[in-house]
């Protein structure tokens, strides 16, 4: 949603995207709201676009690693990765990463194999890429650099390669400090958020555990994103034996370690990070497929039941994920069943990492949220009423930009509860994102409610004295909390409400019933 409101407002310091800013995203983004006239439908349709044209990136790179057959592997599996399949349908920056980190290591191994105007191709598409998404700029640095002192070993061809990617870097970097508001407010934005995002998660701010846990949600992102193409790692050690491990093997390796590295000890947000290296992977191990299909295929006495053998497998591995996009539903979350904190843990995190990367998923989302918007906006006119949202809610996911979006015109707060420290934030209070360290919040006479934006009550918080529940579809619910003269606790939080004038209550008074 943060990019849907950038489409109204860039800027970064209301998160609007969040930084480092990906504004060469949001430009696209704009160009083709002009036909949607809908932010939600133009950056959907640009993931569509960017998943289309990266099965085509990885097919002509397949080609020049290998071989026209792994090549046509690689870009029929990927396509049907689930995982990919879902970014591909949801307006957000991955599928884009993906297109740009495969041309990128396109043009590297290109370099790699000698030809020094695809170093400076690859260059200039890594500082473009970088306007996309800047996480690209570290990732794939070390990618461009080893190709580029391996295939060519010139100096002059590394200093002009360096000069290229800068420059293609000031295109973007320097409009989007002067839209920030200059380079203090944006580096003050940036360090915000590291401090409340990702230094909890690495391995310099976060204990080991949380290092552990980032780890298992990468593997686990991956084995969604290979569905059955992850049995082909079983094959890698007798691939290597047998072939050995070449430039190539190097090549996608260095490919994906350095994203490997990041996501595992700086920050795993969601699985959509893998999608810089999945086609790496992908090709490796269509790779592997291609190859231990055909040694098994040796004995057959035909040139075309070899052939065959391959296409079926293949074939079979593409319907198996398509199946599994298509048809899976996500099981409704059982909230009151008394079940070991690991079964628990386990059953979560299969919901939130497998079922969710589904189109059954993707589907449930947006009608939940409708169900939401619609409700709210059908109940409740928005002067008279104040929507708060959570963050740290276990049994939520945090609404508070859907609720900003969606709901423009009402006035929408999100309450850190559960472990986190007490503060909040208002869509309409702050001129940027950060935290406010208040507890106390002050409402309009006008307010006569609040209602709560959450798929499902915490259990850690008591539930105020006289709050609603009202029941809205798929298993979700509405809180409504009515307010009166007295101020309103709730967990560490009171809610002042101003007293009307008295010619507001004398027009309160008078007005029809």
């Amino acid at each position: 949603m943060q990019f849907a409101l950038a489409l109204r407002e860039y800027d970064v310091l209301k998160h609007q995207p969040h930084p480092p800013g990906y504004i060469l995203y949001v430009v696209v983004g704009r160009i083709v709201n002009v036909w949607f006239d809908d932010p939600a439908a133009a950056y959907v349709a640009l993931a569509v676009a960017f998943s289309g044209l990266t099965t085509f990136v990885v097919y002509y790179l397949a080609c020049a690693v290998y071989d026209r057959t792994t090549a046509v592997a690689a870009a029929a599996l990927l396509a049907v990765s689930p995982l990919f399949w879902f970014y591909g349908s949801v307006g957000l920056t991955y599928a884009g990463e993906a297109l740009f980190a495969s041309t990128v290591a396109y043009c590297a191994f290109r370099a790699l194999n000698g030809s020094r105007s695809d170093a400076y191709l690859a260059a200039w598409y890594l500082g473009i890429a970088g306007g996309m998404r800047q996480s690209l700029l570290i990732l794939l640095f070390p990618l461009w650099c080893g190709c580029v002192a391996f295939g060519l070993r010139r100096l002059r061809v590394a200093a002009v390669g360096l000069a290229i990617l800068c420059a293609s870097v000031l295109t973007w970097f320097l409009p989007m400090i002067w839209l920030t508001g200059g380079l203090g407010r944006y580096v003050a934005a940036s360090v915000e958020l590291a401090d409340s995002v990702v230094k909890p998660t690495s391995i310099v701010g976060g204990p080991v555990e949380i290092t552990l846990r980032m780890s298992r949600y990468l593997l686990e992102s991956v084995l969604v994103a290979l569905g059955p193409l992850a049995a082909a790692g079983f094959f890698t050690v007798w691939y290597v034996r047998r072939h050995g491990w070449s430039t190539r093997e190097w090549f996608l390796l260095g490919w994906t370690i350095p994203s490997v590295v990041v996501c595992t000890l700086v920050h795993f947000g969601q699985a959509g990070y893998i999608l810089t290296f999945l086609p790496a992977l992908v090709i490796f191990l269509s790779r592997v497929l291609v190859t231990a299909l055909g040694h098994a295929g040796a004995s057959l006495p035909y040139p075309r039941a070899r052939v065959a053998l391959t296409a079926t497998v293949v074939v079979l591995v593409v319907l198996v994920n398509g199946s599994f996009f298509v048809s899976a539903r996500p099981a409704p979350r059982d909230f009151d069943t008394p079940r070991p904190t690991w079964v628990r843990q386990a059953q979560d995190e299969v919901f939130d990492w497998i079922f969710s990367r589904t189109a059954g998923a993707l589907r449930e989302h947006e009608e939940v949220v409708r169900g939401f918007v619609d409700s709210i906006h059908g109940l409740y006119p928005a002067e008279e009423t104040v929507v708060i949202t959570e963050q740290g809610n276990s049994r939520s996911y945090p609404w508070f930009r859907h609720a900003m979006f969606y709901l423009p015109e009402y006035a929408v707060y999100e309450l850190h509860v559960g472990d986190r420290v007490p503060g909040f934030r208002a869509s309409r209070l702050s001129s940027t994102m950060t935290t406010i360290p208040d507890t106390e919040i002050h409402l309009p006479a006008s307010v006569e409610r609040l209602v709560w934006f959450v798929d499902h009550w915490s259990p850690t918080t008591v539930r105020p004295e006289g709050l609603v529940e009202i029941e809205i579809p798929h298993g979700r619910y509405l809180y409504v909390l009515p307010l009166g003269k007295e101020p309103v606790d709730y967990e560490d939080y009171t809610f002042v409400r101003a007293q009307p004038s008295r010619r507001a209550v004398s027009a309160a008074r008078a007005r029809p019933r």
